[in-house]
């Protein structure tokens, strides 16, 4: 990602209330936001071959794929995608005993959801 582009962003949460909240943060600070409801429809949505540079999803969903499903579909389909989980669950922070990355834990504040996004978005940058 090039710095000068606005990051686009995939926020994936199946309560609206907190849907809404993340994708108004994230849209103030700039970021290009689409949002889905379920695992299902963020699946349409990258299968439209969208360009995201984050994915940030809550991982406990109902039906499927569950946030953790649907994060490994995200990188079949572009590999350089970032992750961002968020969860109320703590048990939630590892899978099949494995840590998963980056997680948001539930309830979190607009600046830490701000702030993490940056962090990840700015080592993506840093890379390049």
């Amino acid at each position: 990602m090039v710095l000068s582009e606005r990051a686009r962003i995939l926020v994936v949460e199946d309560d609206d209330d907190v849907r809404e909240l993340a994708v108004n943060v994230l849209r103030d600070k700039g970021y290009d936001v689409t949002q889905a409801a379920s695992g299902g429809i963020a699946l349409a949505i990258l299968a439209q071959d969208l360009p995201f540079d984050l994915l940030f999803t809550d991982i406990v969903m109902p039906g499927e794929p569950n946030g953790i499903r649907l994060a490994e579909w995200a990188r079949r389909l572009r590999p350089d995608i970032k992750i961002l989980y968020t969860t109320g669950f703590g048990a939630a922070l590892r899978f099949d005993n494995r840590p998963l990355g980056e997680v948001l834990a539930k309830p979190y504040r607009s600046k830490q959801l701000a702030n993490a996004v940056q962090q990840l978005l700015s080592a993506d940058a840093a890379a390049h």
